[in-house]
Order: C-alpha cells, then sequence, then structure tokens
C-alpha cells in the first residue's frame, strides 16, 4: 500500500485561529478545540495533515520547515514575501490598516497628521499609503494607542477591527486605507500538484503574469504587493516576482555597472524565477526597467526586439505607473541612489515613454497607464477594474 504523505502546515495563534479553523472546516477536519496543545495530526483517506501553532514571528522564521503555512496578509504587505506562494486568501470581517486621532483632530487635513510623528508597527505601509517620512514615524508594537497618550505622536496607523480599543483611549478612526485577510501559503511550488492532488486546495488554471513598471517612488512594489495577497485574479496560486533584485539581480547588476546593458537584460530576463505556469506571477518592475538603458544607448531595434524576448512569457499586462518625477523624488525618503536626482529623474520618464511607445508598435504586451499619484486606494480600484474587464 502507498504511504499516505505527510503534509506539515503552521498557522498563527490568536486571532488566527479562526482562519485555521475555517480552513480545516473546507477539509471536512474537525476544529481544533484545545489551542494550548500546538501540535495535532489529522489523518485524512489520502494523507495526514500535521498543524503546528506558532506565533507569526516564529512561522516567519522557520517557513521553509512547513509545506503551508497560515498568517496575516497584513505582514504580507508590510514585508512583501517574494518567495512566498499565496495558495488562497481567507476574509477576516472587518480587519483592515488605518489612521486614528484624537477626536478633537478628526476634521483636520491629512497632510497635517503626515508632518507630524505617526505610532505604528507598520512602518513600510505608512510610507507607502499614508505618505510619511521615516523620521516622523515611532516604532512601537503591541498597546499603539498609548503612544498618542502619552505624547509621543499625534496619531497612529494601525490593523483596527472594531476600533473598541482606540475608542477607549481615546481615539477616532479617521481613514481606513487598506482592507486585509489572511493567507494560506506555501514556500515549495513543487508541493502545488500534490496539494491539488489531495484536495487541500482546488484545481487551479493557467496562472496570469501581470507586470507593474515605473520610476522609484511611483507605487508600483505596494500595487504588486497587494495584487498578491487578494483573491482578484482568480482562485489560483500568486506570487510576487523582483527580477532585478535577488541573486541573479545582483550578479548581473556588474554587466550594468559596466555599461554592457544587453547582457544585463538577458540575463536576468532567460534566469529569474519563474513561476509554474499554474501560478499567478506578479512582477515588481519588468521589461520597461531594461528598456529604458537599451533604447538610451541607441542599440538597433532588432538587438531590443532580442533582449525583450529573453524575458518570454511576457506579461498579459503591464501597468507602467505614472507619476510627475517631482512627486516619485519627494517620496523617495530612503535608500538613495544614483537615480535620486531630479535631472536623472526626469530622463527615465521620458525613456520610459520611448519604452512604452516602442512595446506598443510592436504590438508585444498589453499596456495600461496608472495614474499613481492618486490616492492609493484609488489606483487599487484601477488595477482592479482592469484586470476583471
Amino acid at each position: 500500500m502507498r504511504e499516505k504523505p505527510v503534509i506539515k502546515l503552521g498557522a498563527g495563534k490568536g486571532k488566527l485561529l479562526p482562519v485555521l479553523q475555517q480552513y480545516l472546516k473546507q477539509l471536512e477536519i474537525p476544529e481544533i478545540e484545545n489551542s494550548r496543545k500546538l501540535v495535532h495530526r489529522f489523518e485524512k483517506d489520502n494523507y495526514i495533515l500535521e498543524v503546528t501553532l506558532l506565533r507569526w514571528e516564529d512561522i516567519k522564521r522557520y517557513a521553509h520547515e512547513f509545506d503551508m503555512i497560515i498568517y496575516g496578509s497584513d505582514q504580507w504587505l508590510e514585508s512583501g514575501h517574494k518567495s512566498m506562494i499565496s495558495l488562497q486568501y481567507f476574509e477576516q470581517k472587518n480587519c483592515r490598516i488605518s489612521l486614528m486621532v484624537r477626536k478633537e483632530q478628526k476634521d483636520m487635513p491629512i497632510q497635517y497628521f503626515r508632518e507630524r510623528k505617526v505610532a505604528t508597527s507598520y512602518t513600510n505601509l505608512a510610507k507607502e499609503y499614508l505618505g510619511i517620512k521615516e523620521g516622523n514615524i515611532v516604532k512601537i508594537s503591541g498597546s499603539v494607542e498609548a503612544a498618542v497618550t502619552l505624547g509621543w505622536a499625534d496619531s497612529i496607523f494601525d490593523v483596527i477591527e472594531t476600533g473598541k480599543s482606540a475608542e477607549d483611549n481615546g481615539l477616532v478612526e479617521y481613514k481606513p486605507f487598506v482592507k486585509f485577510g489572511a493567507i494560506l501559503a506555501t514556500k515549495k511550488a513543487e508541493k502545488i500538484p500534490l496539494f491539488e492532488d489531495v484536495g487541500l486546495i482546488k484545481k487551479q488554471k493557467k496562472g496570469k503574469i501581470i507586470a507593474f513598471d515605473g520610476l522609484d517612488g511611483s507605487g508600483k512594489s505596494t500595487l504588486a504587493k497587494y495584487l498578491v495577497q487578494n483573491p482578484i485574479l482568480n482562485s489560483n496560486s500568486t506570487v510576487l516576482i523582483t527580477p532585478y533584485s535577488g541573486s541573479i539581480g545582483s550578479q548581473a547588476k556588474s554587466l550594468w555597472n559596466a555599461g554592457k546593458y544587453f547582457e544585463w537584460a538577458t540575463i536576468i530576463g532567460k534566469n529569474h524565477w519563474k513561476a509554474p505556469e499554474n501560478v499567478n506571477s506578479i512582477f515588481d518592475r519588468s521589461i520597461l526597467t531594461f528598456l529604458t538603458d537599451l533604447i538610451d544607448e541607441g542599440l538597433p531595434e532588432e538587438k531590443i526586439l532580442e533582449a525583450i524576448m529573453s524575458w518570454k512569457p511576457l506579461p498579459d499586462i503591464l501597468f507602467f505607473c505614472d507619476i510627475p518625477p517631482q512627486i516619485s523624488l519627494e517620496r523617495r525618503t530612503q535608500d538613495k541612489d544614483q537615480f535620486d536626482e531630479l535631472k536623472s529623474l526626469e530622463k527615465y520618464y521620458v525613456l520610459y515613454k520611448k519604452a512604452i511607445n516602442f512595446v506598443e508598435t510592436h504590438n508585444l504586451v498589453k499596456i495600461i497607464n496608472l495614474d499613481t499619484n492618486m490616492p492609493i486606494e484609488d489606483c487599487i480600484k484601477q488595477v482592479e477594474k482592469s484586470i476583471k474587464k
């Protein structure tokens, strides 16, 4: 008799326990009654599911030890785990990340809070969604509401569900920025067919490739991460891909530094990690990025096309995150490099437009111009609308 596969699942304790229970119910597995017991083993006809209950920090640290994990997608948004493949999204009622302020300040313009101290444990999201600078962020984890009472900050940027805790501390919800749920995910792409076969996830169709490109500070990373952790595309698993970073991107950077832009572009194109065909791929940067330098160097058309073809399969949709260079410069608050000068940003903005024209002239990829100078929630709505067409 064939031995049953053992699937190891790491799941968050506390607020995420109901998500685990919901998933177990899908599998027709009884609820976990004793959450103090940390390891639970369930035997089904064709597999054994071993569930371990851990804190989020431990799940993140030891994610590679599990076949699947369940965790809050607020953590996904904050840290953007490109190696984690989202298998299923679970809505969590009214969970959202919001700006909360004193009652007497609820009618102040949002710029007032951007220019003052904000307490949060979501430092990256505060920069991306709220537009606050590093120097105005008060990093705090747990009991964030106390920061206003203690005079450490003028507002807080944190998770809210009922709003009761904020109300008890004299705060009101000024504005919600993003709703989030929880994610069933894996670092082991090769096991997805097994998960399908034994019924742990639904059978999947051919995946799609969606890409975001544009100047630094244009919002492309924020939108890419959001799309990965939301069930917008279909029931397929989804992964974030950042081709210009990671080991391949770092190794190829020496070619770019040497002015060998064609070699740089094609090596990344041929060697960056490509998801299995049933996984939706969300790219944070794509072909427009290298096209700017190839066009700037005046490479012949046939060489540019050769570089583009090395990236096949090309995106089904590519969003150009269009933002004025001056706004891009203002949004760049840290990790500055040689591109963080207005003159350089203006040059690359023009080159991006030329790259778009090249791609559209050769009818290679569907490109959608996205005005990311809009509030982020409006950008998200536009992305969702374009994908669902």
